[in-house]
């Protein structure tokens, strides 16, 4: 309980310098994500405040995977490739997109009642489908639900008293990893939308495709799993 009361007390200082300020930069979108996460974990996810937590997170989804595209997506791509995308899209695209999304998820935390203190979840079982579940095959869906897995099992260990620290760098580094292949997956899904020459497209799907295959195979040679 006490933990609990701290962090929603470290909670709401962070609401209000974030709408005081009205932050918007992708460091801080990211920052706030991490506490939105910290602090659902500990929270029974049927709570009212649990619920709103969550719905602070899933607000700056759209903002988050904005960031990635036009930042760490695009980035990562081959020169050439790089800039014939960022002649087709303009920066423009991505300023217009990202303030409609600042501006919901600002009025939603204006408005965010944050209570003193909320009940502690009880311990959380991991489905059995999941705590069984052997590493999947290179395939969107199956990697989420299994990054999924790996995100309850690292904060479950870094609520855990005393902390296993080798575990919980293990736990992030793969999910980190198998953050980067979503992101990647994300990043083609969004990239068809702007609708860029066909032959681009296939050009970046092939280049994509081919470093996630390399990253798969990292994780698994790496025995990150």
């Amino acid at each position: 309980m006490e933990l609990i009361a701290l962090k929603l007390k470290e909670f709401q200082k962070l609401i209000r310098h974030f709408t005081k300020k009205s932050l918007q930069s992708e460091d801080d979108i990211h920052k706030l994500r991490i506490k939105c996460r910290e602090l659902f974990s500990l929270l029974d996810k049927e709570d009212v405040f649990a619920k709103s937590v969550k719905k602070i997170i899933s607000l700056s989804n759209e903002i988050r995977d904005i960031d990635v595209f036009f930042s760490d997506y695009l980035d990562s791509l081959p020169k050439k490739e790089r800039k014939k995308v960022q002649e087709e899209i303009t920066s423009k695209t991505k300023d217009v997109a990202r303030e409609k999304e600042i501006k919901k998820l600002h009025k939603y935390l204006e408005k965010l009642e944050i209570p003193k203190n909320v009940a502690p979840k009880t311990d959380e079982t991991i489905p059995q489908e999941l705590l069984f579940m052997e590493f999947p095959q290179l395939d969107k869906k199956k990697l989420h639900k299994y990054r999924i897995y790996i995100k309850k099992s690292l904060y479950k260990e870094k609520n855990s008293i005393p902390k296993d620290e080798k575990k919980i760098k293990s736990l992030t580094e793969l999910k980190d990893a198998l953050g980067t292949i979503n992101d990647n997956f994300n990043g083609l899904e969004r990239l068809k939308s702007y609708d860029i020459k066909e032959q681009l497209y296939a050009k970046i799907e092939r280049y994509t495709q081919e470093e996630n295959a390399k990253l798969y195979e990292k994780i698994k040679n790496d025995k990150l799993i």
